[in-house]
């Protein structure tokens, strides 16, 4: 009866070492699958957090340029970033960001109107005056056209700020 203790006893020892190493393989593989998934939520965050930075260092820019009347490949700069847009934001996001990029395009032809650009003669920039000023029927359209722009571009960025903290 002795020897049929020690080689029970051996059973279960076995039986429990191979049971531990079971469970150690389960949850050595379960932690790293949840670790990969872990990061690929991180890189998808930082990859929408980048994005909706860039539209919105975009915009100001855009604002700034069309102000100081300068181009500084902005065509360019607005269709790289939509195709982006279209691919990683959000439908709400995406929405958004076409209305307010109508808007800006809507307020930036006004302006033009509104604010024509100094004319350069040699390294000198002058602004003609005239008497009716022709520009004045352009001045109060372009103002609401900034004002609604301005409100949906704040209202996008509220969006995308929102999607953030809730990811």
């Amino acid at each position: 009866m002795k020897e049929y203790v020690a080689v029970i006893a051996a059973i279960v020892a076995g039986l429990f070492a191979f049971i531990s190493a079971l469970t150690m393989w389960r949850l050595t593989h379960k932690t790293s699958e949840i670790s990969r998934q872990q990061a690929m939520a991180d890189a998808k965050f930082n990859e929408k957090k980048t994005l909706y930075v860039r539209v919105h260092e975009l915009y100001e820019s855009a604002i700034k340029c069309t102000k100081s009347y300068k181009n500084d490949n902005l065509t360019e700069s607005f269709s790289k970033l939509t195709a982006e847009i279209n691919l990683i934001a959000s439908d709400e996001i995406v929405k958004q960001c076409f209305y307010v990029a109508e808007l800006f395009q809507d307020w930036i032809s006004l302006y033009f109107k509104a604010f024509p650009a100094p004319q350069k003669i040699g390294d000198q920039s002058y602004i003609m005056l005239q008497s009716p000023d022709p520009t004045l029927k352009y001045k109060k359209p372009e103002k609401e056209a900034y004002d609604k722009f301005y409100r949906s571009y704040e209202e996008l960025v509220k969006l995308m700020r929102a999607e953030l903290v809730s990811a």
